[in-house]
Parts: structure tokens; C-alpha cells; sequence
């Protein structure tokens, strides 16, 4: 997650060229200079290469605007200790303004430096700084301090087998399979004939998130696919989901696919956003049908999505920045009215919703209200909070402390009844951005049976070629995973079963331009299988 976006961080910028000709000195074939690059992907919010080009840029010269930019586009990465970085280097700069220090505690804060962070909060205080959850931020660092030290029972595990280089969240059960978000290209999303491996979301450079669905397994989870072709087909970002009681119907968060319609005036340039809203699936006959919009969807205006059902299906949450909210975005509810429609929306309030952000709320399996906040006390970014109550009507939030949180972002925490439960979280140690992990309260724990590991054969590859998708398929599964090797090394590593059937695919483009098949036949893992991959003629 990002401060900077929250539920913004999966509403897509864009940019027309309106069809005009006009009469100018500049030669067509003139190219555009590294600071116009760098501003325009910094206006579609594309941080990826903007901050690319200000880093170059910034080489040479030391520019107080364009320092500021390059340090918010590292805090809409989630690049936290780069962020600080920049920040340390802008708050040197005597005509610096005083929201910089806000952003460097936050960005301090969010690496569990609580001391550096307090002592930026006081300064942006004393030099008239007027957030109004400046306090909220300085009691946090104090009581991650306490929380830290206080013992816990819960045991928490990455799920390193679903979770990825890049971001991975959002887990909801599903019949016996585990639905979850992500922006790794795995399975047919990647097959050279789908339109959708040709995308790429320009903020971070990583593929659009997708729907994806995990099966149960001896070792946990495994065996991931597409969820749904018919769900998965939008060309933006895709998830998360929640679904009924029953399983016939899903809701599902989607940034806007559907054609803007502009203006094109006489300006050279329109600029413009692509938010959040949610589409209600229902499966029939097994299969799920073309959607129906919520009815309170209203992208041109606002974000509206993350929905959760309460338990008897009565009050559907979710998570918007329509107008007569407390904050940047807030949790709201609508009733279901005695014709089967939703009834008007209503914001949750003030004892819920801060004059920061709340987000990602679900049902727990006891039944209570859990979300993300970042205005509440709380040890980072966003932390975990559970509240007893419905509708407008609530408790006093609780934190849920460590390790449910740290001094990154924690979010979309589902529980079952059992105690058992799955959160996500950009915290540090983790395998990508956004990881997924799975938890047991002390009243739950199994002692693990001793196993022999499935995945046991260490296996590294050495790609010729940049800018690629290695994609590692199981053939005895049925699954596979992409890689992005990078430059100089090259190289992907991965852990292999034993006895088993693979293939390296490498696609460039969306176009398969190598195959290698292999096996792990007789190999104990005593030793690296490896392989050197040259894209030219299939094998």
C-alpha cells in the first residue's frame, strides 16, 4: 500500500492526445527532454520512471521541487528508506515547507524508527505545522514502543507459496479455495494469445492485479489459477473479492474499464483518472454471469469498492471517497431495503472514520467489524483495528497490536470462527511488496506434522536477454510462476519438487520465444540444478 493513494493506488492516471495540428518551431522529430518526461509521468502519477528520470535529473543539480517530487513518487512505491533518504536531503534546504518533516516522520515511522520519527512530528509542530492527526502520529511511536515488548501468542507464517516478488493480498475463502489478489502473471493470464500479459500498470511497472485461486494441499496452499476468465477479463486492475453466503454471488472491486468519454477542445493534452467500483457477479449454472453495477457507483466523480457482507447479509461495508465523508476516504454501509435493493449509502462516523484513511473492511468469524486505519493510533501505516457495532452506530476502535501490525502497512485481515485467519502486509522480511500471511491464536495452534518438504530441489536459471517473463510451469500441478529477471545477473532462483515435470517459458512482448523443457528425476537436493537460457529457437 502507499500513503499517498490508498484506495487510489489501484485508479489508473491517463493521457489522451487530442487529435490537433498546429504550426510551431518544434520539429516533430524532436525529442522530448528528461525533465518533460519526467513531469509527465509524474502527472499521471507514473512513479516507476518519473522517479528514474528525477534521480538523473537530480545528479547534476540539486532542485528543491524536483527533490520534492522524487520523494513523493518514492512514497508512492512504498520505498520507505529512499523516501527518508530525500527527505533528509530536502529539510537541509532552509526554504523547504514545513509538510516535509510530516512526510519524513511518516517515512521514518514506517521503517519502526520511532525516535527519528517523533522528533520530526515535534518539529513540524513547532514550526506551525497543523495536521490534525499530528498527535495520533506521535502517540503511536510511543506505544509501538510498548507494544513491541508486550508477549504474544499468535503465531504468524508468510505464505511463501502464493506470494511473489510483487504485491499479493487480499485473501478471502471460497468454497474450499483461497481467493486472493495479485499482480504476478501466473497460468493462462500469461498465454501468448491473452491481451492481458500486454499490460502493464505505469505507476510501479508491474502487470494489473488479477483474481487468482489457491487449493488446499498437504504443505498449505498451492495449485494456483486464473479464479475466472469472465471476472478476470477487465483490462485494469481486478480485485479484491468477497462473496455471499452461499457462494452465488461475488462483488468485486475493479478500477473503472469502461471508455471515458472527453473533450478534446483545443488542448493538446487531456489528462485523467480511472477510479474504483465495485460489480456484483452472479453464478449460474455454474458459471459466473456478465455483471450488474452496484447502483452507487459513481466513477467519475468518486472511488467506491472493498465490499464485505455482514453475516446475515443485510448491510454490505465498503470503502469510498464520495463526498460528506470525515477523511481521505472512509468506511460507509447500505441497508438492504425490503424489495432486495441496497437502500441509500451512509457514512459509518466519527467513531470509526478518522480525518485520515480507513480502509479494507471485513467480517470476522465473530462476527465483529475489522479494518485498516491510518488516523487511529497505530505502530506505521496502515494498522489492523477491530470495532464492535453495525451501521453508524460503533464501539471504540482497537488496535490489534503486534504481530497482527507492524510499522508497515497491515490490512484485509479475514478470521474464521475457528481462531484461524489471513492477513496482508508490506512489512519487513517478507518475499514481495505485499505479502499474504496466515495466522493461529493460541487456542488453535496444531504442532506441525513432520513432512517431508514437497518443494526440496534448489534450482537457478541464467536468462540471456533483458526484459523478459521467465515463466516456471509444474507440469505434474499444473501451475507455474513469472519471473522478471534483471540486469547484470540475470538470474531467477526457485525451490523445485522432486520427481517432477517442468518447462521454462520466456515471452517478450506477449510472445513466446523460448522453451525448455526439463525434469527433477533422481535429484535429492544435495546439490543446484542449474540452467542457462538463451531465447532463439524453441527447444
Amino acid at each position: 500500500m502507499n500513503r499517498l493513494t490508498t484506495i487510489f493506488r489501484y485508479s489508473c492516471r491517463w493521457i489522451l492526445m487530442a487529435n490537433i495540428c498546429f504550426a510551431g518551431t518544434v520539429s516533430a522529430q524532436e525529442q522530448p527532454s528528461l525533465l518533460s518526461r519526467a513531469e509527465t509521468h509524474f502527472a499521471l502519477q507514473e512513479y516507476a520512471p518519473a522517479a528514474a528520470l528525477y534521480e538523473r535529473i537530480l545528479r547534476k543539480k540539486n532542485n528543491l521541487p524536483l527533490l520534492e517530487k522524487l520523494a513523493t513518487s518514492y512514497r508512492g512505491l512504498n520505498l520507505y528508506q529512499q523516501a527518508a533518504a530525500t527527505y533528509a536531503r530536502i529539510i537541509q534546504q532552509p526554504e523547504a515547507s514545513v509538510e516535509n518533516w510530516l512526510y519524513y516522520g511518516d517515512m521514518l515511522k514506517s521503517q519502526g524508527d520511532y525516535a527519528g520519527a517523533k522528533t520530526a512530528y515535534n518539529t513540524y509542530r513547532e514550526k506551525g505545522g497543523a495536521s490534525p492527526l499530528t498527535a495520533n502520529r506521535i502517540a503511536g511511536c510511543d506505544s509501538a514502543l510498548v507494544w513491541q515488548q508486550q508477549p504474544s501468542g499468535v503465531m504468524i507464517y508468510n505464505m511463501a507459496s502464493l506470494n511473489s516478488g510483487g504485491a499479493d493480498w487480499g485473501a478471502a475463502l471460497y468454497h474450499k479455495s483461497l481467493v486472493f489478489v495479485s499482480d504476478s502473471m501466473r497460468k493462462e493470464v500469461l498465454f501468448a494469445t491473452s491481451r492481458r500479459n500486454k499490460r502493464f500498470y505505469a505507476r510501479n511497472e508491474h502487470a494489473y492485479l488479477k483474481l487468482y485461486s489457491a487449493a488446499p494441499s498437504i504443505n498449505g496452499w498451492g495449485y494456483v489459477n486464473d479464479f475466472s476468465p469472465v471476472i478476470n477479463q477487465y483490462r485494469y486492475h481486478v480485485g479484491p473479492a468477497v462473496f455471499s453466503g452461499s457462494g452465488d454471488t461475488a462483488y468485486v472491486t475493479v478500477t473503472d474499464p469502461f471508455k471515458i468519454p472527453f473533450d478534446k477542445g483545443t488542448r493538446l493534452l487531456v489528462y485523467g483518472v480511472r477510479r474504483l467500483e465495485l460489480l456484483v457477479f452472479v453464478k449460474k449454472n455454474n458459471q459466473w454471469q456478465p455483471p450488474q453495477p452496484f447502483p452507487y457507483n459513481k466513477p467519475q466523480e468518486y472511488s467506491l469498492g472493498q465490499a464485505v457482507l455482514s453475516a446475515d447479509g443485510t448491510t454490505i461495508y465498503f470503502t469510498s471517497d464520495m463526498p460528506g465523508g470525515q477523511g481521505s476516504t472512509d468506511i460507509w454501509f447500505c441497508r438492504r431495503i425490503a424489495d432486495g435493493s441496497w437502500g441509500t449509502p451512509q457514512n459509518c462516523g466519527s467513531q470509526l472514520n478518522t480525518a485520515g484513511a480507513e480502509e479494507f473492511p471485513t467480517i470476522g468469524g465473530d462476527g465483529q467489524l475489522y479494518f485498516s486505519s491510518m488516523g487511529h493510533i497505530g505502530m506505521g501505516g496502515f494498522d489492523l483495528f477491530r470495532a464492535v457495532g453495525s451501521g453508524d452506530q460503533w464501539g471504540t476502535p482497537v488496535n490489534l497490536y503486534p504481530p497482527f501490525n507492524s510499522p508497515g502497512d497491515d490490512f484485509y485481515y479475514v478470521s474464521t470462527a475457528d481462531g484461524k485467519g489471513f492477513l496482508s502486509s508490506n512489512r519487513s522480511g517478507g518475499k514481495g511488496g505485499d505479502d499474504l500471511y496466515s495466522l493461529a491464536l493460541p487456542a488453535t495452534m496444531i504442532t506441525p506434522v513432520t513432512v517431508q518438504p514437497l518443494l526440496r530441489i534448489p534450482f537457478e536459471a541464467t536468462i540471456c536477454t533483458d526484459q523478459v517473463c521467465v515463466y516456471l510451469y509444474n507440469k505434474k500441478r499444473d501451475m507455474g510462476w513469472c519471473f522478471m529477471p534483471q540486469p547484470p545477473e540475470r538470474k531467477i532462483t526457485a525451490t523445485l519438487e522432486a520427481d517432477t515435470e517442468y518447462v521454462i517459458r520466456v515471452y517478450a512482448g506477449g510472445r513466446l520465444i523460448s522453451s525448455t523443457d526439463f525434469n527433477t528425476n533422481g535429484l535429492t537436493g544435495a546439490e543446484v540444478l542449474r540452467k542457462e537460457i538463451c531465447p532463439g529457437a524453441r527447444k
